[in-house]
């Protein structure tokens, strides 16, 4: 992993393989501990063989990991070259936010913010929370962001605009070491899910995430897929999903149906040069359109809580001064790009297989929906 973050991809593949050979020529115990860096070694051979195209190998091992499916060569090989169906509701809009107001939330987010802090980013067993805007709100420089990207939303889809009830949002960053991506997963009423023990799925209309950051190697580009839960490709009955993938660039803005599974592929630090970005920082955004519940301010952060006005974090992300009210958007919409399919079934694997972070690869196609 070290020799990952710092891009030696010589030295990682070299460790990763003399792991398996002393395991193959016995000289492994099979303690708890070794049987797992075995198994951590064919993980991150499988991924890094899928980022570099080295299909056959990567299926080889994760079918001795007991994984026996994983994502499509094209969204590895980040090569979308189909046109997107009109079902599928992707959009990317660039340069519809006043730069002055995102160069302002990028400096209120530095990595020593107090917001990192007062919500306790770093734990390790931090649960998911976001925070409530009700729109019209105005409190600190999120809440610009967010008004002023309404009148895009307006753009791609007039509808959630008009019938908009409640904007949650929250924030995520990584550094230079934390290339793993995001895992696949959807995004919910997440207080509606763990109250009903995962019986009761509910989605914003439109999920959005706004880019405080350029490109970088360093990280994955954002996936989203056509998967909405509890539907795989195959009993879907619209015709096989599809895939597209978006890279960051300051300022940009991306919607998509809020029902879409999607997520963060892992980096490939190998490939980053000097002057590229170490740090990746995005706003994400789920657009409601019927009454839902906020949870008052805490100690504790929870989801889609409503704003302390007078909390430390909050003067910490102070507005922006002098920018003026968001007028019509005047963006300028990127072409969208897909790949399909999203999942490709490895044959051969074994039983009893654990899935790994990312859901990337999986033991079974419903896995994504556990």
């Amino acid at each position: 992993v070290r020799c990952r973050s710092a891009g030696d991809l010589l030295g990682e593949d070299r460790l990763l393989r003399q792991c398996l050979n002393f395991q193959e020529r016995g000289r492994v115990r099979q303690r708890a501990v070794e049987a797992e860096a075995v198994r951590t070694a064919r993980f991150y051979l499988a991924l890094t063989g899928c980022q570099r195209g080295h299909f056959e190998e990567a299926d080889s091992h994760l079918a001795r990991l007991g994984l026996s499916v994983r994502l499509g060569e094209g969204i590895w090989s980040e090569e979308m070259t189909e046109p997107a169906p009109d079902m599928f509701f992707v959009r990317v809009v660039d340069d519809s936010l006043p730069s002055e107001l995102v160069e302002h939330a990028q400096r209120s987010l530095h990595p020593e913010s107090t917001y990192w802090l007062e919500h306790r980013y770093e734990d390790q067993d931090l649960a998911f929370f976001s925070h409530a805007h009700l729109p019209g709100q105005d409190l600190h420089v999120i809440d610009q962001l967010i008004e002023a990207l309404r009148p895009t939303l307006e753009a791609v889809a007039p509808e959630v605009a008009r019938n908009l009830t409640m904007v949650e949002w929250w924030v995520h960053h990584r550094r230079r070491d934390q290339w793993h991506g995001h895992p696949l997963h959807f995004d919910t009423d997440e207080q509606l899910l763990r109250t009903s023990r995962g019986s009761c799925l509910r989605h914003p209309a439109v999920s959005s995430v706004v880019y405080l950051c350029d490109n970088s190697p360093l990280f994955g580009p954002t996936l989203v897929t056509s998967q909405r839960p509890r539907r795989s490709e195959r009993d879907d009955g619209r015709g096989p999903d599809c895939a597209t993938m978006v890279h960051p660039r300051t300022g940009r803005a991306l919607f998509f149906d809020g029902s879409y599974l999607h997520g963060a592929l892992p980096g490939r630090p190998w490939l980053a040069g000097p002057g590229d970005p170490e740090r990746r920082l995005n706003l994400m955004i789920g657009w409601w359109t019927e009454p839902i519940s906020v949870l008052p301010p805490g100690d504790l952060p929870g989801p889609l809580a409503s704003v302390d006005p007078i909390a430390p974090w909050v003067k910490a992300l102070a507005r922006a001064p002098g920018v003026p009210r968001a007028g019509p958007c005047r963006g300028a919409e990127a072409e969208v790009k897909v790949t399909s399919p999203i999942w490709r079934d490895i044959p051969g694997a074994v039983s009893g297989g654990n899935p790994f972070f990312g859901r990337y690869f999986l033991t079974h196609r419903g896995q994504v929906d556990e």
